[in-house]
Parts: C-alpha cells; sequence; structure tokens
C-alpha cells in the first residue's frame, strides 16, 4: 500500500508549468519541541507538489494570487520526480487540493465552530423557530377573551382621548405584558362599530408598547 502525505499551508514557490501538469513547493514547520526522550527537534521539510492542470483548473485562482492563498494537500510521496523539477526535498502526487479560507483577526480569537454553511442557516433557522415557539406559549389568553383583534381596528372616542390613565394602572398592565405577553384583562368593545366602550388604561399600555393584536371582548 502507498503511504499518504497531507500538506498544509502557503505555496512558497511561484508556479511551474510543464504543460499538462504544474508543480508548487510548500513547506510545513516541524514540530518546536520533540517527545520526550528523543534529543532532536523537528526541522521545516520543503514539498514539492505536482498536480494535473485539470485539478488546478478546478480550484478556480488565477496564478498571480496562487501563492497569497492557503490550501492542503493530499497525496503520495514520489521519488521519481525529475531532479530539476523537483526543487523540495520530498516530492508530492497531488491526489487532492482544497483552498482553506483565510481567517480575519477576530475569527482567529473565536473557538472554531463546526458545520457547513447550510448547517449554520438551519441552525439559525432552528433557533427563530424555537424563539418563535416560546413567544407564543409565552402570550396567555385572559378570561372573557372573545377574539384576538388588530389594535388599529379599535376605534377610540375623543372622550377617552382626553383622558390619561393613572401611573399605577399603566404599571400593571405593563407588568401583565412582560410576564403574559398581553393585557392582563380584554378590552372591551361595540360588537359592530369596534368602538372602545371600556378598559382604556389596557389600549394605553398596549399602544405604547406596540402590541399587534389585543384580547376584546364585546
Amino acid at each position: 500500500m502507498a503511504h499518504k502525505i497531507t500538506v498544509t499551508g502557503h505555496p512558497t514557490s511561484s508556479i511551474q508549468d510543464y504543460g499538462k501538469y504544474l508543480t508548487f513547493d510548500m513547506e510545513e514547520k516541524g514540530s518546536p519541541n520533540a517527545p520526550k526522550g528523543i534529543p532532536f527537534k523537528s526541522n521545516a521539510i520543503t514539498y514539492t507538489v505536482v498536480l494535473s492542470l485539470k485539478q488546478f483548473n478546478k480550484l478556480n485562482i488565477d496564478r498571480e494570487g496562487f501563492s497569497q492563498r492557503r490550501f492542503v494537500v493530499q497525496g503520495e510521496p514520489c521519488l521519481d520526480i525529475p531532479f530539476e523539477q523537483c526543487t523540495g526535498e520530498i516530492g508530492v502526487i497531488c491526489m487532492q487540493i482544497q483552498e482553506i479560507e483565510a481567517k480575519t483577526k477576530e475569527e482567529k480569537g473565536r473557538p472554531q465552530k463546526k458545520g457547513s454553511r447550510a448547517q449554520k442557516a438551519e441552525n439559525n433557522e432552528s433557533k427563530e423557530v424555537k424563539k418563535n415557539e416560546e413567544t407564543e406559549k409565552q402570550v396567555l389568553v385572559p378570561k372573557g377573551t372573545r377574539e384576538w383583534m388588530p389594535l388599529e381596528d379599535i376605534k377610540v372616542p375623543e372622550a377617552f382621548l382626553k383622558f390619561t390613565p393613572g401611573m399605577a394602572k399603566q404599571k400593571t398592565v405593563e407588568e401583565s405584558i412582560e410576564k403574559n405577553g398581553t393585557v392582563d384583562k380584554p378590552i372591551i368593545i361595540h360588537p359592530e362599530t369596534h368602538e372602545l366602550l371600556d378598559s382604556y388604561s389596557r389600549y394605553y399600555v398596549a399602544k405604547k408598547k406596540k402590541l399587534d393584536r389585543v384580547p376584546v371582548h364585546y
């Protein structure tokens, strides 16, 4: 069975074109500390990677910017590469090459996250669904509620608009909205005209809190 080798890093040379295949050098640094009991340290090794023109074209990268990218190369070591073409210490026949996306400084400081973009989008969607479900569970239906109505559909007489509810009453309604997701009791309206008949304090606080719908009773 042929030996496998994986090299990760930036190209350290320009691309050499040999028609149907290309070569370039990569360098991997050795471990800074040898295992305990071994007096020798591992030094950096230079590899000459040989890949087909087809493999390179799949990367969709121009040759000028190639050396600025970071790659992981999987292949097999080879001793039959002509000396003038293999400038590195070890030749590697590329079986697979993949670009590694560069990380910003902020991303380097964060814990590595697993999963593709699709997986991340799916996770975000699941969180949003869970959040909506929790919100729906949080909203309790007050006793006596006949239906839920958009706040903007309720008509408020001028007499009510001149009145400002007391702070104590407002606070009671606000606490109910924070705890239950809606007002503490249904708002009383006319069944046909949808005109406000009572519970102006609840209407007032619901509007201040920008609730979309409120429980009503006829």
